[in-house]
């Protein structure tokens, strides 16, 4: 399940001997980072905690809270090759909470004990970056990636098949399908795409409309050479937040996803 879909879960959610919740700013893009300082903050912020529990706490709860931040350390440690611009992490004592994610949106560093889940942070960055949809366009290949708070949630690719003259849905979430359609003749198909790419375009705008629609995708972001993305742009009724004139076409999901953050600057 996709963060966004947690938090409705995750406010409902209470244990009498405690939650943990962390919000870690890893965002290697700054030179504090580079340097190992979320390790540090990681370290500070569990002790601090530790500390709070040892002057008002039981030795029952000390004891839970323990195992619990040496559970969420090693992992966070042990993921760091998967971090990005921070981490979000859940879990409670009672073993039935236990969410983590490696984002690509910054966070403010932040540690709770308590015996709910602390999601207020998180229901800011829902609203901050909303759900997304950004359509990858290379010629006769198209994929549009569901995204929500730094997350793929889901990934399609439509790639138009020559011999039934119609666009082939493949899904998935990893950048494995986001591969360029081939052919055997080249020419041949250049030929074609230039003299059918406005018809071809116009029939899959339609198809792309619909899928915005049902995904409750709230901002859509066109991205591709310059005259692929205006070519698709004119037959999508979808409002465009913006375009980006980049082949990332084959990049994978998160550096994509960096480029959207990027150019949009919130």
């Amino acid at each position: 399940m996709a963060l966004l879909e947690d938090v409705a879960s995750l406010k409902n959610k209470t244990d009498e001997t405690g939650v943990l919740s962390i919000y870690l700013s890893t965002d290697f893009s700054q030179q504090s980072q580079q340097t190992g300082e979320w390790k540090i903050l990681l370290k500070n912020g569990l002790k601090r905690l530790r500390e709070y529990i040892e002057a008002s706490g039981t030795h029952e709860e000390l004891k839970t809270f323990k195992k619990i931040s040496e559970q969420a350390s090693k992992q966070i440690h042990d993921q760091q090759v998967n971090m990005h611009r921070s981490v979000i992490l859940f879990a409670s004592a009672d073993g039935d909470i236990w969410t983590e994610r490696y984002l690509q949106v910054p966070v403010e560093t932040e540690f709770h004990w308590e015996k709910h889940p602390e999601t207020t942070q998180l229901e800011t960055l829902q609203k901050n970056y909303p759900t997304t949809g950004v359509i990858l366009v290379q010629q006769r290949d198209v994929v549009l990636m569901d995204t929500a708070l730094g997350e793929i949630r889901d990934e399609v690719q439509y790639s138009w098949d020559l011999e039934s003259e119609d666009w082939k849905e493949y899904k998935g979430t990893s950048a494995q399908i986001r591969v360029a359609s081939g052919t055997t003749d080249f020419d041949e198909f250049q030929q074609r795409f230039e003299e059918n790419r406005q018809r071809w375009y116009k029939s899959l705008g339609s198809v792309l409309d619909r899928e915005v629609k049902k995904r409750k995708l709230n901002e859509v972001y066109l991205i591709g050479s310059q005259d692929s993305i205006n070519d698709l742009g004119k037959h999508l009724n979808t409002n465009i937040t913006n375009t980006i004139s980049k082949n990332l076409f084959s990049h994978p999901g998160h550096e994509i996803l960096n480029h959207v953050y990027n150019e949009d600057i919130r």
